[in-house]
C-alpha cells in the first residue's frame, strides 16, 4: 500500500497562503505599472503642441479623418469652415461617400438646390444632428480628383516601441501636422504617444492604453492631447 500522505500543518499552509498572496502583489505591481516608466521618459521629452505660425483660410484638407458614416459632415458642420476636403478609405454602398476617393463637403443653405439629399435626411433624423440643420444649412457633397485646400492637416502612424516586460507591452506613437503646400511649411506638429500595458486586470479607464495627460505619468503634460485645429487655420468669418 501507498502511504497516505499527510494533510498540511498550519504553518505550511499559512506560508503558502503567504507566498501565493506576494505573488500575487507582485503581478498587480508589475501589471499597473508595465510600461509607465518608457511612456514617462517619451513624455518627459516634451509632447506638447508646437504651432509655428497662425492662418486664415475658408477650409481644409484633412488627411486623418474618418469619413465612415457621420464622421466628415459632423466635423464641418460643428466648425466655423465653409468647407473641408477629406479622403474616403472605407468606401460602403451604404454609406454617403459610398467610392474610396477624394471629396469636398461645403456647407450651403438649403434653398440653393445644392444639398446631398441622402446626408440632410440622415442629419434631420438624428437626435444629435437635428439642430446643426436646424439653421437652414445643409451640405453639399461633390467628389474631386485630389485636394485643392493649401492647408492640409495629417496624422501618421510612426514604428511602434515595443516594452521589453512581461506583458510586451506597446507605445504606439502618432505624429500629427498640418502643411502649407504653397509655403512648403509646417504650421503645427505635435507627437502622441499611446501606452497598451497588454497587462490584465486593465488599471486605465479606457481599456489598457495609456497617455502622457493619464494620471502619474507627466506633470509636464497637461490640458487636451490634440490642439483644435481652429486655433491654427482660423475660419474666414
Amino acid at each position: 500500500m501507498s502511504p497516505i500522505p499527510r494533510p498540511l500543518g498550519l504553518r505550511t499552509f499559512g506560508r503558502l497562503s503567504l507566498l501565493l498572496l506576494a505573488c500575487a502583489a507582485l503581478y498587480l505591481y508589475a501589471a499597473h505599472n508595465a510600461g509607465r516608466k518608457e511612456l514617462r521618459a517619451l513624455c518627459e521629452q516634451g509632447v506638447e503642441p508646437k504651432v509655428y505660425r497662425k492662418v486664415s483660410a475658408d477650409g481644409y484638407f484633412d488627411g486623418g479623418i474618418s469619413c465612415l458614416r457621420n464622421g466628415c459632415w459632423d466635423v464641418l458642420m460643428k466648425s466655423g469652415y465653409r468647407y473641408i476636403e477629406v479622403e474616403q478609405r472605407d468606401g460602403d454602398p451604404w454609406d454617403p461617400l459610398p467610392e474610396n476617393g477624394f471629396y469636398r463637403l461645403s456647407k450651403v443653405r438649403q434653398d440653393s438646390g445644392l444639398c446631398d439629399a441622402k446626408i440632410l435626411a440622415e442629419m434631420q433624423k438624428a437626435v444629435g444632428y437635428r439642430d446643426l440643420v436646424s439653421g437652414g444649412d445643409c451640405i453639399r457633397l461633390e467628389k474631386i480628383d485630389s485636394p485643392t485646400s493649401n492647408y492640409r492637416v495629417f496624422s501618421e502612424a510612426l514604428t511602434p516601441i515595443v516594452v521589453n516586460n512581461w506583458f510586451k507591452s506597446k507605445i504606439n506613437v502618432r505624429h500629427f501636422y498640418v502643411l502649407d503646400v504653397q509655403e512648403d511649411s509646417v504650421l503645427y506638429e505635435q507627437t502622441i504617444y499611446t501606452l497598451f500595458q497588454n497587462s490584465i486586470p486593465s488599471f486605465s479607464s479606457y481599456k489598457t492604453a495609456l497617455h502622457c495627460q493619464s494620471p502619474g505619468i507627466s506633470p509636464k503634460a497637461v490640458g487636451d492631447q490634440n490642439i483644435q485645429i481652429e486655433s491654427v487655420i482660423n475660419p474666414m468669418q
